[in-house]
C-alpha cells in the first residue's frame, strides 16, 4: 500500500468488497514521502480499518539517504538513490545504481511477511501488487519461493486512468501520485509543482541534492537529470520575476 493511485484503488476496492480483502494491507514508509501521501494515509487509513481491511505500517530501521557507516575502505555506495553523477576527472555523466526500492520498501514487507509465516519453506504469500493494466510491464514473479505476486488490476483489465473513475464514482479521494520528494526519476513538472507549493517537501529535496553531492570523492551528484544543484536546474515563473513568464 504506497498510497498512490493503483495501490489505493485495491485496498478500496477490497473495503468496498469488491476483490477478496487482504489479511494486511502493509505500507512500506520510506520516511520521504511527499506530505500529501502523510495526509492521505492518516485520513483514510481509519476507513480501511472500519471496512475490513488491516493497514500496518513499517520501516527500514536505516531510512537515512547517506549512508552513515560508509567510507571509501568499505565499499559498496555510498547511498540508495539513483543519482545524476559527474565524473570530476573527465567529465562523463552517469548514474548510480537503483536500491531505494529495495531497501525501503521490498526489505521492510519481507521482514513483515517472514514474521507472519514464520518458515518461509513451509508458507505461501499472495502478494497483491499495485499495477494497473497500462503497466503490464511491470510484472513479475517474486524472487523468493515464500511470495507470490498477483496482479488483481491486471486481470480487471483497470488502467490507471479507470482507477481514478471508480474512485470518483464511489465518491473516493483522488490521491496524487507516491514517491519521494528528492526521487531522481521526477518529471520536469513535478519538479516544478514541488518547487512552487515550496514547504517542506521542496526544502527536503533542496537537502538531499546538497547532502548527496559530495559523498563519493571523484564525483558530484545530483538528484536532477541536468546534474547541475536542484535550485538552478527548476525554474519557475517566480525565478523570472512577476512581469515574466
Amino acid at each position: 500500500l504506497g498510497w498512490g493511485v493503483q495501490s489505493w484503488t485495491l485496498a478500496a476496492m477490497a473495503a468496498l468488497g469488491e476483490i477478496p480483502k487482504p489479511d494486511y494491507a502493509v505500507h512500506a514508509d520510506t520516511t520521504h514521502e511527499l506530505t500529501a501521501t502523510y495526509t492521505f494515509a492518516e485520513k483514510w487509513t481509519p476507513w480501511l480499518e472500519e471496512n475490513g481491511v488491516k493497514v500496518r505500517t513499517v520501516q527500514n530501521p536505516k531510512p537515512e539517504v547517506v549512508r552513515k557507516d560508509w567510507n571509501v575502505a568499505s565499499g559498496g555506495d555510498a547511498f540508495q538513490l539513483p543519482a545524476h553523477s559527474l565524473q570530476l576527472s573527465t567529465g562523463n555523466p552517469g548514474i548510480t545504481r537503483r536500491q531505494c526500492t529495495n531497501h525501503w520498501k521490498i526489505q521492510p514487507i519481507r521482514h513483515f511477511i517472514r514474521s507472519l509465516i514464520k518458515n518461509p519453506r513451509q508458507g505461501l504469500v499472495e502478494m497483491m501488487m499495485g499495477i494497473s493494466l497500462d503497466e503490464w510491464h511491470r510484472m513479475k514473479d517474486a524472487d523468493v519461493k515464500y511470495i507470490k505476486n498477483i496482479y488483481p488490476l491486471v486481470d480487471l483489465r483497470i488502467s490507471r486512468r479507470e482507477c481514478i473513475t471508480w474512485m470518483e464514482q464511489h465518491g473516493l479521494e483522488v490521491p496524487l501520485k507516491s514517491g519521494c520528494t528528492f526521487c531522481p526519476y521526477n518529471s520536469v513538472s513535478r519538479w516544478k509543482q514541488l518547487k512552487s507549493q515550496g514547504g517542506p517537501d521542496w526544502k527536503e529535496a533542496v537537502r538531499t541534492d546538497l547532502e548527496i553531492r559530495d559523498a563519493r570523492p571523484g564525483y558530484k551528484f545530483f538528484v536532477h537529470s541536468k546534474a547541475i544543484p536542484l535550485e538552478e536546474a527548476v525554474r519557475i515563473p517566480e525565478d523570472y520575476g512577476a512581469h515574466q513568464m
